[in-house]
């Protein structure tokens, strides 16, 4: 949340640097000391570096949110009931913010909320995929991004009426998450994958009964589950020996790969977002437009989802990201005191690729894994996006000295992470398998199969 002082005119650097010079006194801030952080604080000159301790702690936060709530919801509470704790959870720590009385309290209540509204995305997620057909799987993982961009979308036209408070505007985002909590979320089912690898096969079909009737047909009267042979969760026991991601060959260096490629997206998707501000125009506008480009990120990606493979188009949207960043180097220099729409203009197409490879992301992890450990492995994925998205508030800062800098790093990045994805296994129309063992034993036949086909 920044902000400039008065008494000069130019751009926001060039006021940042004047007033570093002043006496204390001799100027004041545009919207008075309390419409932000930064003003209310004093993080500037000195100081500044403290501005991006509170977003880098909120990814931080969100990394252990996610091995907690990922553990939870595959091993305890399942997807629904891990949802509702984190729903609970966002609102409560986003509304305590606005009471924060300096900035150590805040980073650590920004630390709180971060680890809170971890688990709502990847329940989400997992929940919604967990019950459709492989036709549909990647269709509706993408458009839930809909809403996800929409709240993006809604941000700018919150901040701006409480532009004189920012308290003002974390009680106004705490409502949302407790809405949808105490009255969306008790709708839901919970996933019939997870109870029967749970064991709980009864309930499973209690499920797929009452999804049957929504779409007007009824399940034969003598259906019966089967329980995946051994199912555990992922840190139960199999045969006496533990069965988990990282005891098995194949699934941990799936899941690093995964996390190497979802540590440079995380770092890029965040970065272009939060290096706005080291762009020569209105942040308002400029949020408004890499909000908007989410839109059709979220509607060209789900149509290629529908025919393309997910390895080639994440490795595609990663690679047009970081030459979108790199080419953005060419115009820092010329737009360094002038506002540039062409710099503007590539900024926003780097970040719907970057957008595309971020929600692809999670689809792609989602199918490269089963249910025992599906919501485990989707909060790896997460940790490494929020990961690096807690390390690119240091690089925006960096970036306001150099913007070029700042370019050329998350353009590289972005390149790297997308060569890396090249690595991982074709996922598209692959059954979603119940456990390690079973999805093991199977990719192994068809591995087999595929080879003799070719002989």
């Amino acid at each position: 949340m920044n902000n400039t002082a008065s008494g000069g005119g130019g751009n926001k650097g060039q006021s940042v640097g004047h007033v570093c010079g002043l006496a204390a006194g001799s100027w004041e801030w545009i919207g008075g000391n309390i419409a932000t952080t930064i003003a209310e604080w004093h993080l500037i000159c000195h100081r500044k570096f403290l501005a991006a301790i509170p977003t880098s702690l909120f990814f931080i936060g969100s990394i252990f949110g996610c091995a907690f709530y990922g553990r939870l919801a595959d091993a305890w509470l399942g997807r629904k009931k891990t949802l509702l704790l984190a729903g609970i959870l966002t609102s409560t720590t986003t509304f305590l913010t606005s009471f924060s009385p300096n900035i150590w309290v805040y980073s650590f209540l920004r630390f709180a909320n971060g680890f809170a509204r971890s688990g709502n995305g990847i329940c989400c997620l997992v929940l919604s995929t967990e019950v459709v057909g492989r036709k549909w799987r990647g269709q509706v993982g993408q458009y839930g991004f809909f809403f996800f961009t929409a709240g993006f979308l809604s941000l700018p036209f919150i901040a701006y009426p409480a532009r004189t408070q920012w308290r003002y505007l974390y009680r106004i985002i705490s409502l949302p998450p407790l809405v949808y909590t105490l009255f969306l979320v008790p709708l839901v089912s919970e996933s019939p994958r997870w109870l029967l690898v749970r064991g709980k096969n009864k309930e499973a079909l209690e499920v797929l009964q009452k999804f049957a009737g929504w779409n007007r047909k009824k399940l034969p009267n003598n259906i019966e589950l089967i329980i995946p042979s051994q199912a555990t969760t992922g840190t139960g026991n199999e045969g006496g020996k533990n069965e988990n991601i990282w005891t098995t060959r194949w699934a941990a260096k799936r899941m690093i790969t995964m996390m190497l490629f979802g540590f440079g997206v995380g770092f890029v998707y965040y970065g272009i977002q939060l290096n706005a501000e080291n762009l020569n125009f209105n942040l308002y506008l400029t949020v408004i437009i890499n909000a908007a480009m989410e839109i059709p990120a979220v509607f060209i990606g789900g149509i290629l989802l529908g025919f393309t493979d997910r390895r080639l188009l994440s490795s595609l949207s990663a690679i047009s990201a970081g030459v979108s960043c790199l080419l953005c180097i060419i115009f820092s220099a010329a737009s360094s005191t002038t506002s540039s729409w062409p710099q503007l203009t590539i900024e926003a197409i780097g970040f719907m690729a970057a957008s595309i490879a971020f929600n692809v992301s999670y689809i792609y992890c989602v199918e490269l894994f089963p249910t025992n450990v599906r919501n485990f492995a989707v909060s790896m994925l997460r940790q490494s996006l929020m990961l690096g998205a807690s390390l690119s508030p240091l690089l925006v800062v960096v970036g306001r000295l150099s913007p070029s800098l700042s370019f050329a790093v998350f353009g590289a990045l972005a390149i790297v992470s997308g060569t890396l994805s090249v690595w991982l296994p074709e996922t598209k129309n692959a059954p979603l398998y119940e456990t390690l063992k079973q999805q093991g034993e199977e990719e192994v036949k068809r591995r087999r199969l595929i080879q003799n086909t070719v002989v």
